[in-house]
């Protein structure tokens, strides 16, 4: 077996054992970016007693990082979280006699995006107070976050390739040459850009902006998927500039593990890292981050190995065995973007599709220049024409500089927030109430916060579709103390009634129902119920099948 074909196996099989174990300490059932689908209470919601505790649900598991509450009076008092998964609830919360409560949370995803929000209800009567809305970090500081950690991600994975994807290289395709003279400078590099990468990181977490905020954003950093990328990608660093990487067995194998701890940094963050099927993104993404990894840092060794006199045998070599890893990469970022974008329509119309595009043009780029040189100038420059290796040379600083621009756009995702990933809007619910002098259908339609829009369609004991005067909705919730809470339903161009932002959650046990119809001036009905009985449109549909008969309008 030769040394390349050595090289290779000892990567794929240190490769296969991480992903192996990664597959088994990792859950598979998440999804990307956190929403929150759900609260207890809801915001908008008024209590005649203040409730001890907030519960919120979001559609994947989620780490809190801080949750704070801001009282009527203006004080704001840090709170405790506790929960699993994607379910957790806050408090206790201090007891209120009236005025309006803020809770505010900030929680990290599993693809390491912090997202912050807030829920609002209120105690007796709505208050007012400046103070009560709490300090953040000005928009001004946030954008300035934003591209620092934009161009510390860029820097990190550039240095990354520099040291390790370079170590890789030379320990197969040109062995026993020099590599990184001074090694100490380059774990010193390492060592800011990690520390960088952790605390930026940390900031955006706790929504501090960009400043410096005492250990509390390391804490943070270090204990996200992100802190352990950028730690994993620093050991990868380390064992690259160590001496075992100088030559023979023990520096090929030392600059393959290098590589998999590096491609594995990748696996920790990401959208794609959230994906399903996680075992097929997860492989992916090590495939496509590891080669192109050792793609760009093979650039500045054969930019040295193209001048004259030196290095015909590792281009030759190299010519011949890079076809199939970049195939590999180009295969496994299809996966990728075959995974994330649910649909071709939605390209232009997400941050993901449109940086995406992006990307691709200039990997389009990269390929053409990349064919330039193997098919039309490594023969030639290998044989010693001088042009051909002043224009491989010229091709190689090209390729350079698109390698900086695809890192750069790509860096670009981690600020695709979640109202750029497709949400699946849940089935509306439906209840049937009814009186001996009336029947209602009621449809509500959860919406993404919490809350619901309801739509009523009122008939006679007959069947026969009812024009009342009015109608009054009448909410209440005796199990979370939710006094009764009214609304003027609407009556709509279609015959329905309607009305928006009911606070309900996508559960809506609990709660009941009261319709009271205005049939005419004089006479006026009753329909109540609970919501708790209510079930999804292809229940009703499934249920009236059954029954052999149409469902309820």
């Amino acid at each position: 077996m030769s040394t390349i074909a050595r090289a290779w196996a000892a990567f794929a099989q240190a490769a296969a054992l991480l992903l192996i174990a990664s597959a088994l300490f990792f859950p598979s059932d998440i999804h990307a970016h956190a929403l929150l689908t759900g609260s207890s209470p809801s915001s908008g919601q008024v209590f005649k007693a203040s409730p001890t505790d907030v519960k919120l649900h979001f559609n994947e598991p989620v780490r809190v990082v801080r949750a704070t509450v801001s009282l009527p009076d203006g004080e704001s008092q840090d709170l405790g979280f506790w929960g699993a998964g994607g379910d957790v609830t806050i408090g206790p919360l201090p007891p209120v006699d009236d005025g309006t409560i803020i809770v505010s949370y900030r929680v990290v995803s599993e693809d390491g995006h912090p997202v912050g929000g807030t829920v609002v209800f209120h105690v007796g009567s709505t208050s007012v107070s400046a103070a009560a809305m709490g300090a953040e970090a000005d928009a001004a500081s946030f954008r300035l976050l934003a591209a620092a950690i934009w161009l510390t991600h860029i820097v990190s994975v550039l240095l990354v390739a520099f040291a390790v994807g370079g170590r890789f290289f030379v320990a197969v395709f040109d062995r026993g040459q020099p590599y990184l003279g001074r090694p100490s400078v380059a774990l010193m590099a390492a060592a800011i850009v990690t520390f960088a990468a952790i605390y930026l990181q940390g900031l955006d977490e706790i929504g501090a902006g960009l400043s410096f905020a005492g250990l509390a954003p390391l804490k943070a950093g270090l204990a996200s998927r992100s802190g352990a990328s950028a730690i994993l990608s620093l050991f990868a660093i380390v064992i690259a500039a160590s001496p075992f990487t100088a030559s023979g067995k023990p520096g090929l194998a030392a600059a393959a593990s290098a590589m998999v701890l590096a491609s594995t940094a990748f696996t920790f963050t990401g959208h794609c890292n959230v994906a399903a099927p996680r075992w097929l993104a997860q492989t992916c993404i090590f495939l496509h981050g590891g080669v192109l990894l050792f793609w760009i840092g093979s650039l500045l060794p054969l930019w040295r190995l193209s001048s004259p006199s030196t290095g015909r045998r590792a281009l030759r070599s190299f010519s011949k065995a890079i076809p199939i890893p970049f195939l590999a990469m180009l295969a496994a970022g299809a996966v990728l973007a075959w995974i994330e974008l649910p649909s071709i329509q939605s390209v232009l119309s997400s941050t993901y599709g449109r940086v995406l595009l992006l990307k691709i043009g200039l990997v389009s780029v990269l390929c053409v220049l990349a064919a330039y040189n193997r098919f039309w100038l490594t023969a030639p420059a290998t044989r010693g024409d001088a042009t051909a290796r002043s224009r491989l040379r010229a091709s190689i600083c090209a390729e350079i500089a698109v390698a900086v621009a695809i890192v750069g756009v790509a860096s670009l995702w981690r600020f695709a927030g979640p109202e750029q990933v497709p949400y699946l809007e849940p089935e509306p619910l439906g209840v049937h109430l009814h009186s001996e002098s009336a029947m209602a259908q009621l449809e509500l339609k959860p919406q993404a916060d919490g809350h619901a829009e309801v739509r009523v369609t009122v008939l006679t004991p007959e069947f026969d579709v009812m024009e009342p005067k009015a109608i009054e909705l009448r909410l209440t919730n005796p199990k979370e103390g939710v006094e009764a809470i009214k609304y003027d339903l609407m009556e709509t161009d279609d015959g329905t009634w309607s009305a928006q932002v009911l606070p309900i959650e996508r559960s809506p046990a609990g709660w009941k129902v009261d319709l009271k119809i205005l049939i005419d001036d004089f006479t006026a009905t009753h329909v109540e119920g609970e919501l708790s009985e209510a079930v999804t449109s292809s229940g009703r549909n499934s249920q009236a099948h059954r029954l052999g008969r149409s469902p309820p309008p």
